[in-house]
């Protein structure tokens, strides 16, 4: 069994500038894609995009063996041994043979949490930069079910920034009026007030999911001492583990729990396609211009860039932290709205900087070292 260095502070930094970028340009591209571009086919937008996350873990093999001196079959073996101690946690005897059922479960279960809430923020997409924000009101309501659900200790100041933070989003949701020339109705997409609903409901679920995945990544892999005792045993199958590297690279494990949704997603998905055909909800049909088709692929990597960067942060710092941290994408997306002639509300400006000072009251004292202290939980996942 081969040492894997776990030293790199600045790799969730990386991490956080692919989820930041990522989100920013699949949001102002999907805006496009579903409005101006007149393609208002966003089942269809889901499925490309989430498709295109099973590249992730090749992606991420490849880079590594280029970067460095590790073959992408000591890195697949390693990555193996990781998942299977991440399914069955604490035993050192079963690390080997894979738990395919519960496997299949937690690959479901990602999946359908992701993906219910996309379905329901990216028709939301009328109004970008309103569905961002309430967007990321899923950071007080990561709290929120933390505390009420987890059980985990409530605290007044991280209370007072709920309130907070749902004062800046009425503000947005109520007295924002933004008239921009780059919003175009569509009968397909839902009207302003339902968007903004649908996109609230969305923050809840994905607050739900990100805790799931948070929680579920939390427990330490097996160390590697114990992992070398068990690899001394002489059978055919442990000394093909041999030369695997363990633990995995710092972000390896999140690029491959990301590629399995995207798997997952191009496998099961397609099948939904005839039921909204049939019932009159979406025509499938295919981009006949190149500038869709482009705008489509540009969206995709980008989602893949941003749910690969996130499902790293989130096994880095925690949902709670993660989210406050994503709160940058307000900023960035007024900025490129901006750029592209959008007329933003003063209420607009209003509500997005009282929401985000409620997320900054979110972060309690240890936000500053959670950060700068380097990764345990997928230290080296």
């Amino acid at each position: 069994m081969v040492q894997q260095p776990t030293s790199g502070r600045g790799k969730p930094f990386v991490a956080l500038i692919l989820a930041l970028g990522g989100f920013v340009a699949q949001t102002q591209l999907t805006h496009q894609i579903l409005t101006v571009m007149n393609y208002d086919r966003p089942f269809f937008v889901i499925y490309v995009t989430q498709s295109v996350f099973t590249v992730s873990v090749i992606i991420h093999l490849v880079y590594l063996a280029t970067t460095t001196k590790d073959s992408i079959s000591s890195l697949s073996k390693g990555l193996n041994i990781t998942i299977a101690q991440r399914l069955r946690p604490g035993s050192s005897s079963q690390l080997i043979r894979f738990p395919y059922l519960r496997f299949f479960l937690i690959v479901l279960t990602l999946t359908a949490g992701f993906t219910t809430p996309t379905l329901l923020w990216f028709p939301a997409m009328l109004q970008a930069s309103y569905a961002l924000l309430i967007w990321n009101t899923n950071a007080f309501f990561a709290y929120l079910i933390s505390v009420t659900l987890l059980g985990r200790q409530h605290q007044h100041r991280k209370f007072a920034a709920v309130i907070l933070a749902t004062i800046g989003v009425v503000l947005v949701i109520y007295g924002g009026s933004m008239v921009s020339g780059n919003n175009v109705l569509h009968t397909r997409l839902p009207s302003r007030s339902v968007g903004d609903l649908l996109a609230l409901l969305a923050s809840i679920l994905y607050a739900g999911y990100q805790l799931f995945y948070d929680t579920f990544i939390e427990p330490p892999l097996v160390p590697l001492q114990a992992l070398d005792a068990f690899s001394s045993e002489s059978t055919p199958l442990i000394e093909e583990y041999k030369d695997a590297i363990y633990p995995s690279p710092y972000g390896l494990e999140s690029s491959f729990w990301t590629s399995m949704i995207g798997l997952c997603t191009m496998s099961l998905l397609w099948t939904v396609f005839p039921v909204l055909q049939g019932l009159g909800v979406e025509e499938f049909s295919l981009p006949t211009d190149s500038r869709t088709v482009l705008a489509i692929l540009g969206a995709a990597f980008s989602g893949a860039m941003f749910m690969t960067g996130t499902m790293m942060l989130l096994a880095s710092w925690g949902a709670i932290t993660t989210s406050v941290t994503s709160l940058l994408t307000i900023v960035l997306v007024f900025l490129t709205d901006l750029m592209l002639g959008a007329a933003i509300s003063i209420w607009s400006i209003v509500g997005s900087l009282v929401t985000a000072a409620a997320m900054l009251v979110l972060a309690d004292s240890s936000l500053v070292s959670t950060i700068l202290v380097p990764a345990t939980q997928e230290s080296d996942a």
